[in-house]
């Protein structure tokens, strides 16, 4: 009986860690997306204000 509590909490550990592990590898995966898109908006963002700022200059 202690070997297959044993054996169950060997097994218990690991699926732990499987799921943290894949957690953490979705987080970070999330994370770089979210970075992408910050970067790009703020491309967007100083491409618009530099076009509004030539438009300005030449009326």
């Amino acid at each position: 009986m202690d070997r297959i509590a044993a054996l169950a909490m060997d097994v218990l550990v690991w699926v732990v860690f499987a799921v943290l592990f894949i957690g953490a590898a979705l987080l970070v995966k999330v994370a770089a997306a979210l970075l992408v898109v910050l970067v790009v908006l703020a491309l967007g963002l100083g491409l618009t204000l530099r076009m509004l700022r030539q438009r300005r200059r030449r009326r």
